[in-house]
């Protein structure tokens, strides 16, 4: 590597699990590197990026790309054109920055860079931290130097002349999700009862609507129980009353250390950041996959919990008639409970940041 600041380009935004590990893995490049070291993003100042990365102190650039819009939509007809701009404008980055490497976490973000690094002959490395590839990902993954992947099984879905590009570490987590909680501590920070059984309910950042619409339509069955509920609803969904004492409502959780020490079983989505933290902290989980995503990743990632007994798949369509007797039944079942967390505790990779770190590092070294 050469002398000085040493600067990575980072293409990881549009959702929450595509931006937290590319974060989790920059903690460890900054712990490795002795901060010696900064980081640029590539993104939208209108999706999560845009409010968290510059809160960070990191600089965000902005490019004008998207996905496809549907089959028949006018805007893509666009597409190409974005690209291309946006491949030239990332080319131009990558020159007046002195990048030396370019970090990419899956979809349309990360194509315009993956491109430009392969012709500014600059090292690029991909994360995939679902089971099943993402369409770009799998685009790039003949012009990547390394492949970081989340679950072993991710390997049969690429080309087996990349083999020796790709390696299994597991996904980053945020950190500060590792520090030891209480749990009665937690619980008196949502204003709850110490002693009660507690569902966290995690409807996403933007908002799961089924989920939540499942958690409101059973409210007057919460409120009756001797369960309480920790409910991140995400900002685009409103509850149109107060909700019962016994549910500590969300928009947004900053705190998930607390939300996740608090809580004895966790309902949410099947998205990989979700499956990478409840297995690195040996939670169980209900999970409800996303049932329109066009890769079937979170099917694919529930499905796989599901068979190591780490967590109970609940279809989105039942989720609104089953999720209340679902939770009663299994919270007071504590020989099930254990079960699920020894299993999902098994699945857990503590060590995939600080392992990527050093495979990087180690690669730029050579």
């Amino acid at each position: 590597m050469k002398s000085g600041k040493l600067k990575f380009l980072i293409a990881a935004g549009g959702t929450g699990g595509h931006l937290f590990p590319a974060l989790a893995l920059i903690d460890n490049l900054k712990r490795s590197l002795d901060d010696n070291c900064d980081f640029i993003f590539v993104g939208n100042y209108k999706r999560i990026e845009g409010s968290i990365i510059p809160k960070l102190g990191y600089k965000l650039v902005e490019i004008d790309i998207f996905g496809l819009k549907g089959l028949f939509r006018p805007e893509n007809l666009l597409l190409p054109y974005k690209i291309i701009k946006s491949v030239n404008q990332v080319l131009k980055l990558i020159k007046q920055e002195q990048i030396i490497a370019v970090i990419a976490t899956g979809a349309y973000l990360s194509y315009p860079p993956g491109i430009a690094a392969y012709y500014a002959h600059v090292p690029l490395f991909l994360m995939e931290s679902n089971i099943r590839p993402g369409k770009v990902i799998r685009k790039l993954s003949a012009k990547a130097n390394l492949i970081f992947t989340s679950f072993e099984e991710t390997r049969k879905y690429f080309n087996s002349k990349l083999d020796h590009k790709i390696i299994n570490t597991g996904n980053p987590i945020r950190m500060n999700l590792m520090e030891s909680k209480n749990k009665g501590e937690a619980r008196v920070k949502f204003g709850l009862d110490t002693k009660l059984p507690t569902i966290l309910v995690i409807g996403g950042s933007l908002g799961a609507i089924s989920i939540n619409k499942a958690i409101e339509h059973n409210l007057e069955n919460f409120a009756k129980s001797k369960l309480q509920l920790i409910w991140q609803t995400g900002k685009n969904y409103k509850l149109d009353r107060k909700p019962p004492s016994n549910v500590a409502l969300y928009e947004f959780i900053d705190n998930m250390a607390d939300a996740y020490a608090a809580s004895d079983i966790v309902v949410a989505r099947a998205g990989a950041t979700t499956v990478a933290e409840i297995t690195a902290l040996g939670l169980p989980s209900i999970l409800i996959p996303l049932p329109n995503a066009a890769n079937s990743e979170q099917h694919l990632n529930a499905k796989f919990l599901e068979s190591k007994n780490a967590c109970i798949l609940l279809n989105d369509s039942s989720a609104r008639e089953k999720i209340f007797d679902l939770i009663s039944n299994i919270i007071y079942d504590s020989k099930k409970l254990s079960e699920m967390a020894d299993n999902s505790k098994s699945l857990g990779r503590l060590d995939a940041g600080e392992r990527i770190a050093e495979i990087i590092i180690s690669y730029l070294n050579k």
